[in-house]
């Protein structure tokens, strides 16, 4: 999943936040300890801070913009699939998000899915009593058109829709519900629907949890003018809130879904009656409303550096500040499309700051330097893997960039575009370092900065316009969109899975190795042993250039209750959906 870092916008995401969050039981625990009264610096991150079972009063949200698509089926920032959890609902979620490992968990579903022998056909039996925020039922046929909207590409596109498509059988040119009607492979009855796939698929549970698996009503979808692309704009609630009011870049506000009943859902325990979000563009902004008390958190990402610093000097503000290691990568994606000679591309690699990086991304609060891409916590992870290393300080290795030039031909050096997103407190910080660290070996490279509305869907995301603006860096990060080397990997690495708009393998990485070990995946078929072989074969083409293994410093209105970190998935935001405000 792309995940949103003080305005770079990267999903995570895992994904990763992938991924509805779950949440803690009201008054108890959700994988850690608890506590009452007082707080203490990371204590939301394996714990529940402040139980409590008071219901009422206002929730008050901030992000720097808006959500990429409040349509479950098209939202890839891991943030977002976090909001995702305050309306929407799927056949599966998660009741653990804390700690070190999520734990999946029935929520429209009765039970976890059963399956054959080899994993291709999955049947899931509807809840009863279950009801869409105007009141009508929600039924099976809601939950297969929600995956059918995904097949078609041409109208609903930015999500996680790759992993549906290579799984649920389907004829190739199948384009989905607009277009061709229902989809025959996925069977219902009056309260079961059953999944024919393609592909045996161990972990499809990890499919049916994230939000682009989530229901929507039946060719209806939002009503007259709300359907197809337009549907981000007045999504229906199978949640416990619902939209009260949006205005995009703006505000969004959610009360609570009256039809939601408490008795269906052992995932969600909400206490705020509204839950008001507010766009705000300004870094320096959120850190003075956050540190006054006017709002509670922020909603997309880390705090921004100016509260930061004092956060990390004055325990009485840092007393209520979390700072959870995620499983997410902060990296450059290095286009072959515009720098074609593998040895330019190592030049890169060796000649980079990784160290002058880890600062501008914020410091040793922001992670700490990376070897290699795959995430702590994920298969295939390695504390030691380094194929271009960098020096004893991550400061570069001046040496062997110079090498490495003189290999592809360039021996002093070449020009290129380096790409991030904006408004960002961030992205200027980090082309300023890197423009200092090439430049060293007469690498140059100009900034080629985009709006966060575009930067990912057709800037970076679209392999042409990569290579028609001359994009040979760009500023990225990735989270797992579930906790396994295929959850992190497939999206970001395996060739299949690059399409023109919206694309999230943005060197377009299409290699026989790292394709035949996620190929192999879904079916159970590949080791820890192979997602680290994945890792040195992408690492070999030098097309992802890991920056750091991420962290992020988030800060709490001392009145919030049932806060906990949701650091068990990709981005370790706090589970909105649970947390109270003490009926204020």
């Amino acid at each position: 999943m792309k995940i949103k870092i003080k305005g770079i916008a990267v999903i995570s995401v895992v994904v990763a936040g992938a991924l509805l969050l779950a949440g803690c039981a009201s008054g108890g625990t959700s994988g850690g300890s608890s506590s009452s009264g007082s707080s203490t610096f990371n204590e939301a991150v394996d714990g529940v801070v402040n139980p409590s079972t008071v219901q009422g009063g206002t929730l008050k949200l901030l992000s720097s913009t808006d959500c990429d698509s409040w349509d479950p089926a098209r939202t890839y920032y891991g943030w977002c699939w976090n909001m995702q959890r305050i309306f929407t609902r799927s056949l599966i979620g998660y009741k653990t998000v804390n700690g070190t490992t999520p734990v999946l968990a029935p929520d429209l579903a009765t039970t976890m899915g059963t399956h054959n022998a080899d994993f291709t056909k999955w049947t899931y039996t509807l809840k009863s009593g279950l009801k869409w925020s105007d009141g009508k039922p929600i039924t099976t046929m809601d939950v297969k058109y929600g995956i059918e909207r995904l097949f078609a590409q041409d109208v609903i596109n930015g999500g996680p829709s790759s992993y549906f498509l290579a799984t649920i059988a389907h004829p190739a040119n199948y384009a989905g519900p607009y277009k061709d009607g229902d989809l025959s492979s996925i069977q219902t009855t009056s309260d079961t629907i059953t999944f024919n796939l393609s592909t045996p698929y161990s972990d499809f549970n990890y499919l049916m949890a994230m939000s682009a698996a989530s229901p929507v009503p039946y060719k209806t979808e939002g009503g007259t003018g709300f359907v197809g692309a337009n549907y981000t704009k007045h999504p229906m609630a199978s949640g416990p809130y619902e939209i009260q009011s949006y205005t995009p870049n703006q505000s969004i506000t959610f009360v609570r879904n009256k039809y939601w009943k408490q008795s269906t859902d052992t995932i969600r325990h909400p206490l705020a009656s509204k839950i008001v979000l507010t766009i705000d563009s300004s870094a320096a902004d959120i850190d003075s409303k956050l540190k006054a008390g006017t709002y509670d958190a922020r909603a997309d990402n880390s705090i921004g550096t100016t509260l930061q610093q004092q956060i990390l000097t004055q325990p009485a503000l840092k007393k209520y500040a979390d700072n959870p290691t995620t499983a997410f990568t902060r990296y450059f994606s290095i286009a072959p499309s515009v720098i074609p000679n593998v040895y330019c591309r190592e030049a890169i690699f060796y000649a980079t700051n990784k160290a002058a990086l880890v600062q501008a991304f914020g410091g040793t609060t922001a992670g700490t330097a990376a070897g290699s891409m795959t995430p702590p916590t994920i298969a295939g992870h390695s504390d030691t893997a380094n194929m271009y290393p960098d020096g004893a300080n991550n400061t570069g290795n001046i040496k062997a960039a110079k090498a490495a030039l003189v290999k592809c031909g360039k021996p002093t050096g070449f020009s290129t575009k380096l790409a991030y997103n904006t408004p960002s407190e961030t992205g200027p910080k980090v082309f300023s370092a890197m423009q200092t660290a090439l430049a060293r070996v007469g690498i140059t490279v100009t900034a080629a900065p985009a709006a966060t509305a575009s930067y990912y869907s057709t800037y970076i995301g679209s392999p042409a316009n990569i290579k028609n603006q001359g994009l040979g860096i760009a500023v990225a990060a990735w989270g797992a969109d579930f906790p396994t080397g295929y959850g992190f990997w497939n999206s970001i690495a395996n060739g299949a899975s690059i399409i023109p708009t919206g694309n999230t393998d943005y060197p377009s990485l299409n290699d026989p190795t790292v394709n035949k070990i996620l190929d192999a995946a879904p079916a159970g078929k590949a080791t820890d042993a192979d997602f680290r072989t994945l890792d040195d074969a992408v690492m070999k083409q030098a097309v992802y250039l890991p920056i750091l293994f991420g962290k992020s410093l988030y800060y709490r209105n001392p009145r919030l209750t049932n806060v906990t970190s949701d650091n068990a998935l990709a981005f370790g935001l706090y589970d909105f959906v649970n947390v109270g405000v003490g009926g204020k």
